[in-house]
């Protein structure tokens, strides 16, 4: 019911648009005379070339928005691209239908065309440039909607928060750049939706002269994430260690585990480099990891809590001290 609702409409609005081009026409052609203002052949020429350009891209942009709604329930985002691919096909085939029959004469045409070239060159320069750059970025599927990417461009500020490097425990490398979806590529400008859920609107020249990191799964190998945590010597066993990692993560496609550093002379960081399933959100991945190792680390620091205070924090030694004698004499 709603489908057809929307093809009525349109419908309807095609006719009302064609019934007031011609009636333009035929009331300049015909009414005008009656007042005494006389219009030549090359003038009634120019005003039907004029009114069919108007009349053809109003009814594009019609068919388009249609399509758009017609299609939004089912192709979702995709319904965005091809109203619009529609609306540029519609609109290029309107101004060069108007330009194979116009009858004006070649002189006229040659400076009209100069003159106007020249003014809107200049003027449209920005408009016109983003309008191409849409072309091209639909035409070779430079990006394509649903596509969730990261846009890298100078035009385009964006900065990273700095963190104090002792805080500061993610090894992953962050393109500077806005991520977000791909929900609709216009003739003048695509709008990303953000992880933040906001709106982000890139004008095409832009997004065409952008780096782009595609995190939608092509011709991508894998993708993978970093995990590190920090451990106190006093507490783990170095030669263990990463059995007992890879038993905690259980689970996970681990791919490797590393001693990257010492910190402080007391504690060790370890990272584990993890593989993302398919079709898995890697901020899911990559917190469930790191919960289970900072409870790893918990239970550790708990079951031997009194060796963790003297070695590590340097406080209450003389319990330790007194249960390492005690163990030493009962041996």
């Amino acid at each position: 019911m709603r489908k057809n609702k929307i093809v009525v409409l349109a419908l309807s609005k095609l006719i009302l648009i064609g019934i007031v081009a011609v009636n333009i026409y035929y009331a300049a052609k015909v009414l005008l005379p009656l007042f005494g203002i006389g219009l030549s052949q090359e003038q009634l020429d120019l005003l039907k070339s004029v009114i069919i350009l108007f009349a053809g891209a109003t009814g594009v942009n019609v068919a388009g928005n249609a399509v758009i709604l017609y299609f939004r329930e089912t192709l979702r985002e995709k319904a965005f691209a091809i109203g619009n691919v529609l609306k540029i096909v519609g609109i290029i085939a309107v101004v060069l239908y108007v330009a194979s029959f116009s009858k004006l004469g070649a002189e006229l045409a040659l400076l009209g065309g100069t003159v106007t070239g020249l003014v809107l060159g200049l003027a449209l320069q920005p408009v016109l440039g983003n309008l191409f750059a849409g072309i091209i970025i639909l035409t070779t599927r430079f990006v394509e909607v649903g596509d969730t990417v990261r846009i890298a461009a100078s035009q385009i500020p964006y900065y990273i928060a700095f963190l104090p490097s002792y805080k500061y425990f993610s090894p992953d490398y962050v393109v500077p750049g806005f991520k977000g979806r791909v929900a609709e590529i216009g003739l003048m400008y695509t709008t990303l939706l953000l992880d933040t859920g906001y709106e982000l609107r890139v004008p095409n020249m832009i997004l065409l002269s952008s780096g782009i990191v595609d995190y939608t799964p092509k011709w991508s190998e894998r993708q993978v994430v970093f995990v590190r945590v920090e451990l106190p010597l006093s507490v783990i066993d170095i030669d263990k260690l990463e059995e007992e990692v890879r038993e905690v993560l259980r689970g996970f496609n681990i791919v490797a585990i590393d001693f990257t550093e010492q910190s402080d002379k007391d504690y060790v960081i370890i990272r584990v480099k993890l593989e993302i399933p398919q079709g898995e959100n890697w901020r899911n991945v990559k917190s469930e990891a790191l919960k289970r190792l900072l409870k790893y680390r918990n239970e550790k620091i708990t079951a031997n809590l009194d060796k963790y205070l003297c070695l590590t924090r340097g406080i209450l030694c003389d319990k330790y001290i007194n249960k390492l004698a005690t163990d030493v004499s009962s041996s």
